[in-house]
C-alpha cells in the first residue's frame, strides 16, 4: 500500500461515522424552502403602490382621448388583482375606464370592421379586450368589430404583428398573438365562431413554433400555451424555460443583457402564477422580495425607458418624468405579481 492509499483510508474511517447525518444535512439544504415573506410586508407595497397606479389611470384622459395599454388595460389589472385580495380600490374608476376604452373603439367601428384604421393595430385592439374582461364588459357589436378587426390582420403563418418596435411592452409579436387570440375567443358573436376558432387554432401552432427571444416572448408564449389549451407537457417546457432565466438578485430581465427591473419581474411572476406556479414556490418568493426590495420611497417602481419616442411627450403626473410611460406599467405589474404572492 503506497502512502496516498492510507490516507484516503484514514480518512474515510474518520468521515464514515459522520456521513449519514452530513447526507441529510445537505439533503434538507437543497430542499429547504425560502423564507415565507411577511403578508404585512406585501400588503403595505401594495396600499403604497395603489395611488400611483390609480391617479395615473384617472389622469390619462384629460391629456389623450384614445385608449392606450399602460394607461387603461394594466392600471385595470392591478387593481383587479388587489380587490381579489381584500383591498380597496376605486371601483368607480374601474367602471369609468372600462367606458373609456369602449367608446374609443366604439368610435372606430367602420375601421375595424374593414381591418384598417387603428393606431397600434392588433397589440391595440388585444389590449382593449383585455381592458374590457377585466372590467367584466359583455360583448357587444363594438367587440364584434374589434374581433373582426383580428380576424381581418391575422397573418397567413397564424400570427399578428405589433406595428411598430416601442420596447417592452409593444415589442413582441408573440404577446400580441396571445392577446388578439384569447381575445378574439372571449368577444367572439356566435356568428364569428366558427371563423375565430379556425384563426385561433392556426396561432396556437405558430405558438408552438415561433422564435423567442426576450423576457416577455418567454413569458407569453408560457400563457399562450395556457389561455389557448395547449398540453402540459408544452406548459411544462415553457414554465422551465421562464425559471431558469431568473437571475441570483430574484429578479429578471427583459433582454439578456439587461440588469432585472420591475416590468420584467412583475410580469413574469403574474404570468407564472396564472399558469399554476404556486406563490410559494421558492421562484416565486426570491421574484416578490425583489419587487419589495427594489419599490420606491413613493410606491412606484422604476424603470429606464430604452423605446425611441413617436409621439410628443406630455406628462401625465405620474412619477419619473420621461421614464413614467414604462415605469407606470412596470408599477402595474409589480402590484398584480404582489397581490398574487399575497397570502
Amino acid at each position: 500500500m503506497n502512502r496516498s492509499d492510507h490516507v484516503r483510508r484514514r480518512a474515510c474511517r474518520w468521515i464514515m461515522p459522520f456521513l449519514p447525518g452530513l447526507l441529510l444535512s445537505c439533503a434538507a439544504c437543497a430542499d429547504e424552502p425560502v423564507q415565507a415573506i411577511e403578508a404585512g410586508r406585501i400588503v403595505e407595497a401594495l396600499k403604497r403602490a395603489l395611488p400611483i397606479v390609480e391617479t395615473a389611470a384617472e389622469s390619462y384622459p384629460y391629456h389623450r382621448e384614445c385608449f392606450s395599454c399602460h394607461h387603461q388595460t394594466l392600471p385595470m389589472l392591478a387593481m383587479v388583482a388587489a380587490q381579489r385580495r381584500g383591498l380597496e380600490t376605486n371601483g368607480k374608476l374601474l367602471a369609468e375606464q372600462a367606458e373609456f376604452t369602449h367608446k374609443s373603439f366604439r368610435e372606430s367601428t367602420d375601421g375595424l370592421q374593414k381591418g384598417e384604421g387603428i393606431g397600434g393595430r392588433a397589440m391595440t385592439v388585444g389590449y382593449g379586450l383585455w381592458a374590457l374582461r377585466l372590467a367584466e364588459r359583455k360583448p357587444d357589436e363594438t367587440t364584434a368589430a374589434m374581433v373582426m378587426y383580428l380576424l381581418k390582420t391575422q397573418k397567413a403563418e397564424g400570427h399578428w404583428e405589433r406595428q411598430m418596435s416601442r420596447p417592452p411592452l409593444e415589442d413582441s409579436n408573440v404577446t400580441c398573438t396571445v392577446l388578439a387570440a384569447h381575445g378574439m375567443r372571449r368577444h367572439a358573436a356566435e356568428t364569428q365562431r366558427a371563423e375565430v376558432d379556425a384563426a385561433v387554432s392556426k396561432a396556437k401552432d405558430w405558438l408552438a413554433q415561433a422564435k423567442v427571444e426576450s423576457q416577455e416572448d418567454q413569458v407569453a408564449r408560457l400563457w399562450g400555451i395556457d389561455l389557448l389549451g395547449g398540453d402540459e407537457m408544452e406548459r411544462k417546457a415553457a414554465r422551465e424555460t421562464v425559471l431558469a432565466s431568473q437571475r441570483d438578485d430574484g429578479g429578471w430581465g427583459q433582454l439578456k443583457e439587461l440588469p432585472s427591473d420591475a416590468y420584467a419581474t412583475g410580469q413574469t411572476l403574474y404570468i407564472l402564477q396564472a399558469t399554476g406556479l404556486a406563490p410559494d414556490e421558492p421562484a416565486y418568493r426570491r421574484g416578490a422580495e425583489f419587487l419589495l426590495r427594489t419599490q420606491c420611497e413613493d410606491g412606484s417602481w422604476f424603470v429606464k425607458t430604452r423605446s425611441k419616442p413617436i409621439q410628443e411627450y406630455f406628462d401625465n403626473g405620474d412619477p419619473h418624468g420621461e421614464n413614467q410611460f414604462i415605469s407606470v406599467p412596470a408599477t402595474c405589474w409589480a402590484v398584480a405579481a404582489l397581490a398574487a404572492a399575497e397570502p
